[in-house]
């Protein structure tokens, strides 16, 4: 299926010589089809998936990954971006630290200085680890842990190694893809969901700071590359909606976010950038107007099972949000008919363009090895692959 509609117009800026379907649907290039993409396991479903004839070998770690490569490689996914990667982290790192050991799972102190149970490599119980304690719960906190992210640090100097592989993926006609946690996600990570909560409205002044320094690592960055290699894709993970709506209103993320957003996305467009992605779970509708505003235009994964609905999501935002992921899962519980069902329902956006179709999320373990193959079957026509 050819998904470029002679009556959109190219997305200014965009790079005509890149030849890789993914930046091609997102900037309304000619394309021969979308790329075959899906988006990982909850590991539970790969442990089922191996009793049920996955033939791989994979250890107790690779069964836990949920975003398996040899899985991946298996089924043939496409992912042809060059991931560039940059140096924002946590320098020096905490000590990590066994706090206490159960049964099935060990209470421990990360190197991100989060406090969590995490459940052992054979244990089902739960494949996400119960978060106990965060690093920042009082500015006094983020004092010290501020002194962790220096901007001058030399450990944030991108290797040459990688800015030659990017070189040579440039050569090659491939996008060049970065990624960062986004901003209410990493101050998510550093005081938890229910500090967070409450510090916007206890420490307005240490929100703001906290943005600041992450959209000033964030931008610098990409500011220090040679002028020749170039930005095509920033991936921001967020994670800040809920399936009742946002974690933060449009009001707070206009004062506290945005601002940080536009100070990185004003230097990624100097680059060339002209695709941004937001990876949010959830229904985050109510800020998806605040995203556009500073060039952040492909939302995802669209999970259809929190109310997500991209068909309403394009007519009120148009062609300029681009979309990815949006098929439900619990079709494939069913199998047969009920994902015949499904790929019809999300067929008109394939004609649109800008729509990158796969699964709302992790695939979860009431799905069979069986039905996933049939809905990948299925999907794969549809697409033309």
């Amino acid at each position: 299926m050819s998904v470029k509609n002679p009556s959109i117009a190219i997305t200014p800026g965009a790079r005509p010589e890149i030849t890789d379907r993914y930046y091609r649907v997102y900037t309304y290039q000619s394309v021969d089809r979308v790329p075959d993409l899906e988006f990982g396991y909850w590991p539970q479903t790969i442990r089922r998936w191996l009793k049920e004839g996955l033939p791989l070998e994979l250890t107790r770690e690779e069964t836990n990954d949920m975003f398996c490569p040899k899985v991946d490689a298996y089924f043939g996914f496409e992912y042809d971006r060059y991931p560039l990667p940059l140096k924002i982290g946590m320098n020096p790192a905490f000590e990590e630290v066994v706090l206490e050991k159960k049964a099935n799972s060990e209470v421990v102190r990360g190197t991100d200085g989060i406090v969590a149970e995490r459940y052992k490599n054979d244990s089902d119980d739960s494949s996400i680890p119960h978060y106990l304690e965060f690093p920042v719960k009082t500015p006094e906190d983020w004092t010290e842990v501020k002194t962790r992210y220096q901007l001058d640090d030399p450990s944030r100097v991108v290797p040459a190694s990688e800015l030659e592989g990017a070189r040579r993926a440039m050569a090659e006609g491939h996008s060049i893809r970065v990624f960062f946690v986004g901003f209410y996600g990493q101050l998510r990570n550093w005081l938890g969901m229910e500090n967070l909560s409450y510090a916007f409205y206890d420490y307005p002044d240490m929100i703001h700071d906290m943005m600041d320094l992450w959209a000033e690592l964030a931008a610098r960055q990409i500011e220090q590359l040679p002028p020749d290699i170039r930005i095509d894709k920033i991936d921001w993970w967020e994670d800040m909606a809920s399936r009742n709506g946002p974690l933060v209103s449009p009001a707070q993320f206009r004062e506290f976010i945005q601002p940080a957003y536009r100070r990185v996305m004003q230097a990624a467009r100097k680059r060339g950038c002209v695709v941004c992605l937001v990876d949010s779970d959830g229904d985050p509708h109510d800020i998806v107007a605040n995203f556009l505003e500073e060039g952040v235009n492909v939302m995802f994964p669209l999970e259809v099972t929190a109310g997500v609905d991209p068909y309403a999501w394009r007519k009120e935002f148009g062609l300029e949000m681009r979309l990815q992921g949006g098929i439900a899962k619990t079709p494939l519980v069913e199998g047969g008919a009920a994902i015949d069902r499904e790929l019809e329902r999300i067929r008109p956006l394939l004609e649109q363009g800008g729509y990158i179709p796969h699964l709302d999320h992790l695939v979860p373990p009431d799905i069979s090895f069986d039905h996933y193959r049939q809905y990948l079957d299925k999907k794969r026509r549809l697409i033309g692959k």
